[in-house]
């Protein structure tokens, strides 16, 4: 029984060992299920957190892209502007030279036209002098000879006439060397006044295109300092002053060519006019030897036609044709003839250059216009010159004057003839303006 006890108890013991060895490996077992449990919940919550992260990098990355591409728009478009400002410069730069050349070309082609103008004007001169002179030696002698001679030559030529034909016929004949005595005199002293005249104009206008030569010499130079400065900018900058060359050539060339159009139109209408003048004078001068022979001791007036100087001093007070309101702007112009030219001056009382005799002539009437000569060009509308009417600018290569109807413009000339009236195509012409419609 005891046996069977112990072996109870040794099968007991062994049972309780073995049971109490097992807990431990539950114990382990259920320590790794939870390890397992715990994985499990790690690996599944794991995914959650790595998507939200990554959400959030992207969206911080999407910013970063977003604002690095607005900065590159940005960027591109300040480019596109400094390359569109570029490209306007040169395209100013070549537009600005292209019409100080084109100027200058006309500038100088007038001036050489005026010189030769002048240079014939002198041959004109020269032989009416030397015309005058022998003139004036014969009229010594002749006038020496009848102090001599008293008035018995005359009395001599009537005691010989045989008949009262012959007497009328003696008598025509006095009288004619008597009127033509006087009328050589006459033509010559007004041909000489006439040439004087005409040079006198022609060297006013040589001064007036020095004045303006010299202002676009300095023009020029600020224009160089310009190009230089460009030079460095432009990388195609002789590019753009070969094309700016090419482009004043033609320019001029269209201008030369539509100026000669004008004079031509111009000659043929002052052609046309001599005539009628002298078709007029000529009957002028029938009648008054005509009168001549009924009374020999009458007197003529002078001649006061377009060539005389008379007719040359006197300047127009009123404009004519155009409208209302361009003929009060070029009558306003016309009040201040004979006042001073002062270079850079705006008054029109005390001196004025052309383009601020123009200024302010306007300003008068309340309209602004700019205050040099270039830019006055691009004031108000272009018109045709033989559009014109009074009040509209006439533009040159550096000066303006103010149209009056009938081919003529009062401006601001020189230092030595001021504000006068003058003959608008003397120049080339390079527009005409209509500043009031």
């Amino acid at each position: 029984m005891q046996k069977s006890t112990d072996e109870r108890n040794g099968f007991g013991d062994s049972v309780k060992d073995n049971i109490i060895q097992r807990i431990p490996a539950a114990r382990r077992v259920a320590g790794k299920g939870l390890c397992l449990l715990a994985a499990a919940f790690l690996a599944l919550s794991q995914p959650v957190t790595v998507l939200a992260t990554s959400t959030s990098q992207m969206e911080k990355e999407k910013r970063e892209a977003q604002q690095k591409l607005d900065e590159a728009n940005k960027k591109a478009k300040e480019a596109e502007a400094q390359r569109n400002a570029a490209q306007a410069q040169v395209s100013s730069l070549s537009d600005e030279l292209t019409e100080i050349l084109s100027e200058i070309t006309l500038l100088e082609a007038d001036i050489a036209d005026k010189e030769l103008q002048i240079q014939q004007a002198q041959q004109d001169y020269d032989q009416a002098k030397a015309t005058e002179e022998r003139q004036y030696e014969a009229m010594k002698k002749r006038i020496k000879y009848m102090y001599e001679k008293g008035d018995t030559e005359y009395l001599d030529i009537l005691l010989k006439v045989e008949s009262m034909a012959d007497l009328l016929n003696k008598s025509e004949y006095i009288t004619e060397i008597y009127n033509y005595d006087r009328r050589m005199l006459k033509e010559y002293q007004e041909t000489k006044l006439q040439v004087q005249a005409y040079q006198e104009e022609l060297e006013n206008d040589k001064a007036e295109m020095e004045v303006m030569e010299l202002e676009y010499k300095e023009q020029q130079s600020n224009l160089e300092t310009t190009i230089a400065k460009k030079r460095r900018e432009v990388a195609n900058f002789d590019q753009q002053y070969a094309k700016a060359k090419e482009d004043a050539a033609a320019y001029a060339n269209t201008i030369a060519k539509k100026n000669e159009q004008i004079r031509k139109a111009q000659e043929e209408a002052r052609r046309k006019a001599q005539e009628e003048e002298a078709r007029r004078q000529e009957e002028a001068r029938r009648q008054q030897q005509a009168s001549a022979s009924r009374n020999s001791s009458s007197t003529s007036k002078p001649s006061t036609g377009p060539g005389s100087t008379t007719a040359k001093s006197s300047a127009p007070t009123k404009s004519s044709g155009g409208t209302a309101a361009g003929r009060a702007v070029a009558d306003y112009g016309l009040q201040f003839v004979g006042n001073p030219y002062v270079y850079g001056g705006t008054s029109l009382t005390n001196g004025a250059d052309c383009s601020g005799f123009v200024q302010s002539v306007y300003k008068n009437f309340g309209i602004s216009l700019p205050r040099t000569s270039t830019e006055q060009r691009s004031a108000g509308v272009g018109v045709d010159y033989a559009d014109a009417q009074p009040g509209d600018i006439i533009c040159y290569a550096g000066h303006v004057g103010i149209y009056i109807g009938n081919g003529q413009i009062v401006h601001a000339s020189t230092p030595s003839t001021g504000i006068k009236v003058g003959n608008a195509t003397y120049r080339s012409i390079l527009a005409v303006r209509r500043i009031i419609q």
